[in-house]
């Protein structure tokens, strides 16, 4: 449950609400496309419990498309590891950290250094790689100590939303004179929505970003407990516990907001009307933030360097026996690396010099991904007909549930839908300014959709160099080591050597 909730609550809830309700300038619809969100985090988390039943690797959804997808060979997987090893880092989180920690320390009005802020963020990388690469037992005692924390947090925000519906707040804040409470909540209801189908693709990929982490534990499912008998218990009922509740705390924190505070955003933070505008205030919601961005970077840097391990594994990437090495204290060491180097990278191309630059910087990685939740959506939907999903000779049959197919499908469906929609309205044309509410510089609006696919093409590409080309020129590919997990599954990990004629 800790894994799974630090991924899941890291900085987004605090600053994606007012993005949100910027997009959309509508509270109601806002918090409809919140209710829409968790209804696709449930209906994802349906999927990717039936993928983690059949396929119990540590890896994740790599070894998801690489037994469904499987034709071409290592296609898919060629194409989601190059997105994954560039973008799955935590420079959202860490810019997030970056931004809070100077706020914390400046007072109200006092412009950003973007510099500083990136210097931050990498900074936090670097603390959280080398905690990780030192001791995994502190680093999982410090990730279960962060998810009490957020707990917490999540309950006290609540709280606070229900003192606004009561109409308490301090006399600092009274004498703001802002609308509060059931007033502030009625204001902009849903008379003043807008109606262009990017904003919602937009809102909407803002929305799963902030909702991502529930398929976290399938990334590291060989160190989830598995109990004789049923030993898919411990992590069906900890992934359902978890998202239900991470749910219920995000619709209930959005209302808190339009109950509570103010409707816009001061250097990316909400400022507190229950509490008044004042510097204890701001110094706080700061370091609320950064603790909560770290704790999100650590459970996001522990499953992901796993799944980059295994990329690793796979031969997928150059000098794979390096990468998926593990050091002395049994550490993916090498993997940590790489995942900093990337992040770092990504920090430092962060275009935060324009209004929307955080936006798309975050949002990067969640639009590549859906088209992984797409293939995924339809490789399950298909399932019932496909042999990897076959146990022998026996017909495959749902396991998340005991409802089976009657609820499966139409949840999967439901998704790969929702995946849809945002896939091809993130393409619509915007006028990005005018949906944010600004006259700042922006970064076009398809540069996201562009990137995300770039990178994915840019996959397929290198499959053709590394599998055809490669092997044209007389390499080929001896097979490292095979695992097993106990099942019918296994997994061959590849790397390249060169021939005689080749050697050069």
């Amino acid at each position: 449950s800790a894994i799974i909730l630090n991924k899941m609550f890291g900085t987004g809830i605090f600053v994606t609400p007012t993005v949100v309700l910027a997009i959309v300038n509508s509270k109601g619809v806002a918090l409809l496309l919140w209710l829409v969100g968790g209804l696709l985090t449930w209906a994802g988390l349906a999927m990717y419990l039936e993928y983690g039943i059949r396929f119990p690797l540590t890896g994740g959804e790599l070894h998801y498309i690489d037994h469904v997808w499987a034709k071409p060979p290592l296609l898919f997987p060629y194409m989601y590891s190059f997105m994954f090893v560039i973008l799955s880092g935590s420079q959202a989180n860490a810019l997030s950290f970056g931004k809070a920690v100077i706020i914390a320390n400046t007072p109200e009005g006092a412009n950003i250094d973007t510099r500083l802020q990136k210097a931050f963020s990498i900074a936090i990388i670097g603390i959280v790689c080398l905690l990780q690469a030192y001791s995994r037992v502190n680093y999982v005692r410090f990730n279960n100590i962060f998810a009490v924390y957020k707990i917490l947090l999540l309950t006290f925000l609540t709280i606070t939303g229900w003192c606004a519906i009561a109409g308490k707040r301090s006399a600092s804040a009274a004498a703001s004179g802002k609308p509060y409470g059931i007033e502030n909540l009625k204001a902009n209801g849903f008379s003043q929505a807008e109606d262009h189908l990017y904003g919602f693709a937009l809102a909407l990929l803002s929305i799963m970003r902030v909702f991502l982490g529930y398929e976290n534990a399938n990334f590291v499912l060989e160190e989830v407990r598995r109990p004789p008998g049923d030993e898919s218990r411990v992590y069906r009922r900890a992934s359902k516990f978890t998202v239900l509740g991470v749910t219920f705390f995000y619709v209930m924190v959005n209302i808190a907001f339009f109950l509570s505070f103010l409707a816009q955003v001061t250097h990316g933070l909400t400022s507190f009307q229950v509490f008044g505008p004042n510097h204890q205030t701001r110094k706080a919601s700061g370091i609320i933030q950064a603790i909560s961005a770290s704790g999100n970077i650590m459970s996001y840097t522990y499953a992901n360097v796993r799944v980059k391990q295994e990329i690793a594994r796979l031969g997928i990437i150059p000098w794979p026996e390096f990468w998926a090495k593990t050091t002395n204290r049994g550490e993916p060491g090498p993997a940590l690396l790489l995942t900093f180097i990337f992040t770092s990278i990504m920090i430092l191309a962060a275009p935060l010099q324009n209004a929307n630059g955080y936006l798309v910087i975050s949002t990067l990685f969640t639009y590549a991904r859906t088209w992984v939740g797409l293939f995924l959506g339809v490789g399950l939907l298909a399932a019932p007909w496909l042999k990897a999903f076959r146990y022998g000779t026996q017909p495959w049959r749902p396991h998340g549930s005991r409802l089976g197919l009657w609820t499966l499908i139409p949840l999967v469906t439901l998704y790969t839908l929702g995946n849809l929609f945002v896939l091809v309205f993130s393409w619509w044309p915007s006028d990005v300014q005018k949906s944010l509410r600004t006259t700042s510089p922006i970064v076009p609006s398809v540069v996201g959709p562009i990137l995300g696919t770039v990178f994915l093409v840019a996959g397929a590409a290198y499959w053709v160099w590394d599998r055809h080309i490669l092997m044209w020129l007389g390499y080929t590919t001896e097979v490292m080591a095979e695992r097993q997990d106990g099942s019918d599954l296994d997994v061959q990990m590849y790397f390249h050597v060169s021939n005689d004629v080749y050697s050069w």
